[in-house]
């Protein structure tokens, strides 16, 4: 029997762990195996994904991430977009009619420590598929290196700033410790001043919620109510008098003007002068019914003095039933 010579043997062993190989990535990734579609996600920063990364719908595994193509946000001819990274997402097939036109695209991690992959969320089943060959924008990553970056730079600044300033911010702190040291000694010296001080703000407060209940109890009191009655009822009464007064003026003003036309001029000033010193007249009623409501005046003071309005009540009264106290005195 003729024996295989040292070439062809290494060339059997190498073919046989290529096929174990093979077998062994196509295991731990069937979704090379399976036909997929193509979805197109651009972002601006996917985080750590890289090629092959596995893609996920929540904990189930549905294809593979093809390619990360670095575009450098130049204007994309087909979306009109200017991403800087466009993953090529491979989904399985079998998922074409379960990913949604409004699905979410971000980048996350199977674990703490594990590698990233591209999450889907597949959105609102009541929407449009999809399809497959789609262009969406993805979620970014969060920027932590960059965060850890800028803090780094900030705090590199203030090391540098306070450097600079050493001399400065020494004498600062001396002041402040200075500033400190001075107020408590003031407050430790004058200690039962301030309690004092204290203890009268809260007096004056008292004093004042008990003012203003007093004059709570003053205002909603029988007898402002009763001279807010009494004005009412004397002010209604003179607008019920005035005002036909008023009326009546004003309309013989207006007869008047229309006889002036068939008089002659001589009559006519004098009508028009008897006129205009009715309008005085009614002008001053009007100003005289203005101070009684302002409470000025001798009527207007006895409108506002409840005790002199209710004497003279009082007295009115007593001259109805006793009229010979007019001419009698006891």
């Amino acid at each position: 029997m003729k024996t295989l010579s040292i070439e062809a043997r290494v060339g059997l062993l190498i073919l046989f762990a290529i096929i174990v190989l093979a077998g062994f990535i196509f295991t731990l990734n069937p979704s090379l195996l399976k036909d997929g579609y193509i979805i197109n996600v651009d972002f601006n920063h996917p985080g750590a994904l890289q090629s092959g990364a596995p893609v996920h719908i929540g904990s189930v595994r549905v294809g593979r991430v093809e390619g990360v193509d670095y575009l450098g946000g130049k204007e994309d001819p087909i979306t009109k977009r200017r991403p800087m990274i466009r993953v090529r997402a491979r989904v399985d097939r079998e998922y074409l009619d379960r990913i949604y036109e409004n699905a979410s695209f971000y980048v996350t991690t199977a674990s703490i420590v594990g590698e990233p992959i591209l999450a889907i969320d597949p959105g609102d089943p009541t929407k449009e598929l999809l399809g497959e060959d789609a262009y969406v924008i993805g979620t970014d990553s969060a920027r932590f290196d960059l965060l850890i970056a800028k803090g780094y730079k900030l705090i590199e600044s203030v090391a540098d700033l306070i450097a600079d300033n050493r001399e400065e911010l020494d004498a600062l702190l001396q002041d402040l410790s200075g500033l400190l040291r001075s107020g408590n000694e003031l407050l430790s010296r004058h200690d039962e001043n301030i309690d004092r001080i204290i203890e009268n703000v809260v007096t004056i407060s008292d004093e004042a919620n008990e003012l203003v209940a007093n004059a709570n109890k003053i205002v909603s009191g029988p007898r402002v109510s009763r001279i807010v009655r009494n004005v009412d009822e004397t002010m209604m009464t003179v607008n019920r008098e005035i005002d036909p007064i008023i009326k009546d003026v004003k309309s013989i003003t207006g007869k008047v003007d229309d006889a002036l036309d068939v008089i002659g001029p001589e009559q006519r000033d004098q009508v028009k002068s008897i006129l205009k010193s009715g309008e005085t007249i009614a002008s001053d009623a009007e100003k005289m019914v203005a101070h009684i409501r302002e409470g000025r005046g001798t009527v207007g003071a006895i409108l506002m003095d409840e005790a002199m309005y209710d004497d003279i009540q009082e007295l009115i009264r007593d001259l109805k039933h006793n009229p010979w106290k007019l001419f009698w005195k006891e």
